[in-house]
């Protein structure tokens, strides 16, 4: 009985001391004058209502510091997350599978090439024979396209260039088998190939490999996207590289980031080649048999020697100028960023000239390389594109062009650079399309 009577003492002495500071935290009323049992039964409702607003107290308290705590630590973190990317995923995570993993091959590729026929487009393997060597980001791939015919095309740029190579490789399903199985042994044979060549495989019905139903122009697109360098160079599988772009293009990376375009003067050769010998490796060399009849500046669509690229100025440039008689059927061997520049229109079957026109219209500028040079040789690839798709590509072209001249100038006028040097190229190429197309939309030319 003692040591029950001692716990209610105490408990009732806890009571007293919480009613009391909370008496002198609220402020203690005056006399009452009530009966003493009323009195207790007030004290007893008060007492209630005390303990209810002292938690209500702590609680907003404790709240308060929660949120003040959180608030101070995402400011003080917030310089380290302020580039942090987070994805939101659309998928449970938690899934060895998503919507993006389960989508067909076809319907992926059909949306990332949609001028090209969805058919087509499954029977495209990307990495069929993946290099074994890793690429440097900062180093130039070369893009190419071959077919079982000009396979040996690759083969000895791949010797000659010993360097990230891109190439989409083209075979009918008619084709027998043993073709790509005699191409696959020797791709794993040659050391050239197997470290540095990423092959993509193209198999589409036919005999004919190309078509308006997978263009030429796709294949480009193919090979670059699954490029594996910030570089990239669009290059026939018969041109000879002499001299080591890879050395030059670290000079004029600054140029490639801000879109303009590094040309390789392209020498095709008037003479049977019989060995490595008959190759010049020395601009002084080029020059030497330029002058003897035996090279001639190669752009395609003008005559020898009379391109844009300008062949006396070459002669006697020390360092990188500007192509200053631009046409729009302007198609040279350029070295390029694989992310800034638009991609190749796919609806033209094979015209290298449209992937360059909407850089060019977009302000970029074409940068002619003093020292460095190719030499072309006619293919062996057979991809004849009749006198009709001939005629239809010209006409597209023409239509094309016009739609690339509004487009790229409602593009830099809602930039603000309409009236910048960025618009000096599409002034000078678009001046009567936009006036007759975008009178009203786009600044005056001038």
């Amino acid at each position: 009985m003692d040591k029950s009577e001692s716990k209610r003492n105490k408990h009732d002495a806890y009571w007293h001391q919480l009613n009391h500071w909370t008496d002198s935290l609220f402020g203690h009323s005056s006399q009452s004058i009530l009966p003493t049992n009323q009195q207790q039964q007030q004290e007893k409702r008060k007492r209630w209502v005390r303990l209810l607003v002292l938690f209500y107290i702590i609680f907003s308290i404790l709240l308060t510091s929660a949120h003040f705590t959180r608030w101070f630590f995402q400011l003080f973190s917030q310089h380290k997350t302020r580039d942090t990317f987070h994805i939101d995923r659309t998928y449970d995570a938690d899934l060895s599978y998503s919507a993006i993993t389960t989508m067909p091959h076809g319907l992926k590729l059909s949306k990332m090439f949609p001028k090209s026929e969805y058919d087509a487009l499954k029977g495209v393997t990307p990495f069929w024979q993946p290099a074994s060597q890793p690429s440097d980001e900062s180093d130039v791939s070369l893009l190419t396209n071959v077919s079982p015919e000009s396979w040996k095309e690759l083969v000895a740029l791949a010797e000659n260039y010993n360097g990230p190579i891109s190439a989409t490789l083209h075979v009918s399903k008619q084709a027998h088998k043993d073709v790509l199985n005699d191409i696959e042994q020797e791709y794993r044979s040659k050391p050239s190939l197997y470290q540095n060549v990423d092959i993509h495989l193209i198999e589409t019905s036919g005999h004919n490999s190309i078509s308006v139903l997978l263009p030429m122009n796709a294949e480009r697109n193919i090979a670059r996207v699954y490029a594996r360098t910030n570089y990239v160079c669009d290059t026939p599988s018969s041109v000879i590289l002499p001299t080591d772009l890879r050395r030059t293009i670290h000079t004029y990376t600054k140029q490639m980031q801000l879109g303009d375009m590094l040309v390789v003067p392209t020498f095709e050769i008037q003479q049977q080649v019989v060995s490595a010998n008959d190759i010049p490796r020395t601009k002084k060399e080029v020059l030497g048999l330029v002058n003897e009849g035996k090279l001639g500046l190669y752009d395609v669509q003008f005559k020898l020697n009379e391109g844009p690229t300008d062949l006396e100025k070459w002669k006697k440039a020390k360092d990188v100028y500007k192509v200053e008689n631009y046409t729009i059927d302007y198609e040279p061997l350029v070295i390029q960023s694989k992310t800034v520049q638009p991609w190749c229109s796919e609806r033209f079957v094979d015209k290298r000239s449209a992937c360059l026109l909407s850089s060019y219209l977009a302000g970029n500028d074409f940068l002619v390389l003093p020292n460095d040079f190719a030499i072309y040789k006619p293919s062996a690839r057979k991809h004849l594109v009749s006198d009709l798709d001939r005629v239809i590509e010209k006409r597209l072209y023409s239509k094309f062009y016009w739609e690339e001249c509004v487009y790229h100038a409602r593009e830099l006028d809602s930039m603000g650079l309409w009236k910048t040097s960025k618009s000096n190229h599409i002034r000078q190429q678009c001046s009567r399309i936009i006036q007759n197309w975008g009178k009203g939309l786009i600044g005056k030319p001038e």
